[in-house]
């Protein structure tokens, strides 16, 4: 099972109240394989842009390292282990830059896959209150039954019963 971190959005005065969540963030907490393979990518792609810069100067460090004659592997294990330690930690420096930022963590929630972790949080939340359905017109209580046969009035291009 993995681990899911809910985080809604800081309350703003300007903004309108998010009563039906759709800002409200379910990240999953663990391993990336994009943050692996692009971590300063990745660190740009969500808004992480000091981190990113850093990490992006100690991969070219790393690549000048593996220029320097003899320490091409540490230049390679530098780069490598920068790499691993942005796909083990990334989402959480992610959400801890949220949350500094204003956001809120509700709740880490257990679960197999997103989807289950939305269920879980969103059915958990109080339901809005039920409004009764509005009265029916008061004209539809006080109708009279038609009248049968040719004495009843008549809608309609003809009139009969010598209307």
């Amino acid at each position: 099972m993995r681990s899911y971190l809910v985080l809604t959005p800081p309350n703003d005065l300007r903004s309108r109240s998010d009563r039906d969540h759709q800002s409200t963030l379910v990240l999953r907490d663990g391993f990336s394989w994009l943050a692996l393979l692009f971590p300063w990518i990745w660190l740009f792609w969500h808004g992480l842009w000091i981190v990113g810069f850093v990490i992006l100067f100690a991969q070219l460090g790393s690549v000048v390292l593996m220029q320097v004659p003899g320490f091409w592997t540490a230049g390679l294990l530098f780069g490598v282990a920068i790499s691993l330690l942005i796909a083990l930690e990334g989402r959480h420096y992610r959400s801890e830059a949220l949350i500094r930022r204003g956001w809120t963590l509700e709740m880490v929630i257990s679960a197999h896959d997103l989807r289950t972790a939305e269920e879980i949080y969103f059915s958990g939340l109080p339901q809005p209150e039920q409004q009764p359905m509005p009265v029916s017109a008061e004209w539809a209580k006080q109708a009279k039954p038609p009248a049968a046969g040719w004495q009843a009035p008549h809608m309609g291009l003809f009139e009969h019963g010598g209307r």
